[in-house]
């Protein structure tokens, strides 16, 4: 009796597939499609998925990590926002991408053209293009299409990583230009 007992736990155990693989579950978020800066290139790609997948983190990590370079972050805004951005910081700038929120009803729009790349060296370039971003962020009476040219100056940290520490925005032909869009949704 004990042997048929052993035994039939023994076939109950193996039968009922304990210690065979299950299925995997599909992932809770999204994959991330940051890839290391190593290039200049790499981080205009890398600023672009960020904006259209709005996503906060991969954004700043876009941006020059002060802490590892001499560089200081640098913004300088479009026409009548001149003196409104005296102390921009990389604080504003996560602010500013975080007030932005998840759009509800689209994917952002991020459009770059004539892009060119001017004043490179073996640790700094700037490159120049001009943008159309449509972002469908939920704030009223703020634009969700903005436009203008744009120019970016990268330079490489301590640790081979490039990023951007300067940002020049310029109205192109309506008002509402990126330096419009970071200044009504920074506060």
């Amino acid at each position: 009796m004990r042997w048929s007992l052993i035994i039939a736990f023994i076939l109950l155990f193996c039968g009922c597939d304990l210690f065979s693989p299950r299925t995997p579950e599909k992932p809770t978020s999204g994959t991330s499609a940051f890839q290391p800066p190593v290039t200049p290139e790499i981080v205009l790609e890398n600023f672009s998925n960020a904006i259209t997948s709005s996503n906060v983190d991969n954004y700043m990590r876009c941006f020059v990590d002060t802490s590892a370079s001499d560089f200081a972050y640098v913004f300088l805004p479009s026409g009548n926002f001149q003196g409104l951005f005296q102390s921009w910081t990389l604080g504003d700038e996560r602010r500013y991408f975080q007030n932005l929120g998840k759009p509800l009803y689209s994917v952002p729009v991020l459009t770059l053209t004539n892009l060119n790349s001017d004043r490179r060296t073996s640790t700094s370039v700037e490159f120049t293009m001009n943008y159309l971003l449509i972002y469908p962020h939920q704030r009223p009476n703020v634009s969700n299409s903005v436009q203008g040219y744009l120019r970016l100056y990268l330079s490489i940290d301590d640790q081979q990583r490039w990023g951007i520490n300067k940002w020049e925005d310029t109205k192109t032909v309506t008002d509402s230009t990126w330096s419009y869009l970071k200044y009504n949704l920074n506060y």
